[in-house]
């Protein structure tokens, strides 16, 4: 398993910031049009696939057609599936940047390592392990040597604008209190308004959908949570 760079992965805290575009859609052409909104202003996008199953309603899952987007060499899979190991191939042949999956989308004990070992060998991807609010930081321990960053989730995962939930924010102050080399990434409820706070507990890496496409322009809004999480860095 490949080493975090400081030019290519998730920063930790007193690295640079990274504001990273999020896309939630069921069909190439819809992911396409947010993809090309941002792709000049961003170094990662995130594309985020659910299956209906493990989370949200379904969306677009044909992974080896996401080549055909412009600068595809900059996709962040997030992988919100169960059982992760049947998109293995796929996600070879693809071959993100970035890929995360969800610690409690593993159907058993060895398939977690069995993927992220897989996908490790055979691309070049950085492998990031996402969890959600209600599961035990603890429950991460033992796979953090294969795995580059933690992605935390604001609220469980499969649509956007829901609430923040309470416990994130300290939970994320005590993982990176006891873990400060493991950069820290964030997804849900990222906002103007959150950005700082995520920031100030050691999250340098965020996730946003609503926060960049709802409203005015995608570039813009990229520039100013940017600025809003240096300045909530502590």
């Amino acid at each position: 398993m490949k080493a975090p760079t400081p030019s290519s992965s998730p920063s930790g805290r007193g690295r640079d910031v990274e504001i990273v575009p999020a896309i939630l859609r069921k069909t190439f052409e819809n992911i396409e049009e947010d993809w090309n909104r941002v792709v000049h202003h961003a170094e990662h996008i995130q594309i985020d696939v659910t299956d209906g199953i493990f989370a949200g309603d379904g969306t677009f899952i044909d992974l080896p057609r996401l080549k055909k987007l412009p600068m595809h060499d900059k996709i962040e899979l997030h992988m919100m599936v169960h059982n992760p190991a049947d998109y293995v191939d796929d996600i070879i042949e693809l071959n993100p940047a970035r890929c995360v999956f969800h610690i409690e989308s593993f159907l058993g004990t060895s398939d977690l390592p069995f993927v992220y070992n897989t996908v490790g060998e055979y691309t070049s991807s950085e492998m990031g392990l996402a969890i959600n609010p209600d599961t035990p930081t603890e429950r991460l321990t033992e796979y953090l040597p294969i795995i580059q960053y933690i992605l935390f989730m604001g609220y469980n995962p499969g649509r956007a604008n829901q609430p923040l939930n309470p416990l994130v924010i300290p939970k994320i102050a005590t993982f990176h209190s006891t873990y400060p080399h493991i950069p820290i990434a964030v997804d849900g409820h990222v906002s103007k308004q959150t950005i700082g706070e995520y920031a100030s507990v050691g999250a340098s890496v965020f996730c946003a959908n609503t926060a960049i496409f709802e409203q005015g322009d995608p570039g813009e809004n990229i520039k100013q949570l940017e600025l809003l999480a240096r300045a909530g860095e502590p």
